[in-house]
């Protein structure tokens, strides 16, 4: 016996077929976009599974026309979250001056050289060891810049600084 055809079994395996495609191209065009797991940063691996912490890496981030670098960032999604970066990352209670600015809503990035290995601050920029940490007390989040040269040591501290005075004059409109 002949079953008679059924239009909308039709248009409903047509429609499967059509999402399941459009998904895979969905993956196939954003896999260039995808940072394979060997190219991530240490740090990016030490604090992906940490319960109250988000992190991103972003690889060849545009500090400028002519520098590139790597970036963790590192965001806490609670107070516990916020306590565990501030103990990892040696970050001193900030001056009442400096709370209170905070607490009244206005942006401050702390930025300074640190020994990647030992996330300790660092005085001297050392080559092999060195990356800057760039803090937003406000968003609680930390981001580390993974340099390699001198140049771009003061290309990302140029970089932050203007960050942090666009939004000074942008707030005061």
């Amino acid at each position: 016996m002949k079953q008679p055809f059924n239009k909308k079994r039709f248009w409903l395996i047509i429609v499967i077929l059509a999402v399941i495609e459009t998904i895979i191209l969905g993956f196939v065009i954003r896999r260039k976009y995808i940072v394979p797991r060997d190219e991530v940063s240490e740090l990016y691996t030490r604090y992906e599974n940490v319960e109250g912490i988000d992190v991103s890496f972003i690889k060849d981030f545009r500090v400028n026309d002519t520098v590139f670098v790597d970036v963790t960032l590192l965001e806490a999604k609670d107070s516990n979250g916020w306590k565990k970066l501030c103990e990892d990352f040696y970050i001193p209670q900030l001056d009442p001056r400096s709370q209170r600015k905070i607490n009244e809503g206005k942006e401050m990035l702390f930025s300074r050289l640190i020994n990647k290995k030992t996330l300790l601050p660092s005085n001297e920029y050392n080559e092999d060891e060195d990356a800057i940490r760039s803090i937003s007390f406000i968003k609680k989040k930390i981001c580390i810049f993974h340099i390699k040269n001198d140049s771009e040591v003061h290309a990302v501290f140029y970089h932050i600084f203007d960050k942090s005075v666009n939004n000074t004059k942008n707030k005061k409109r």
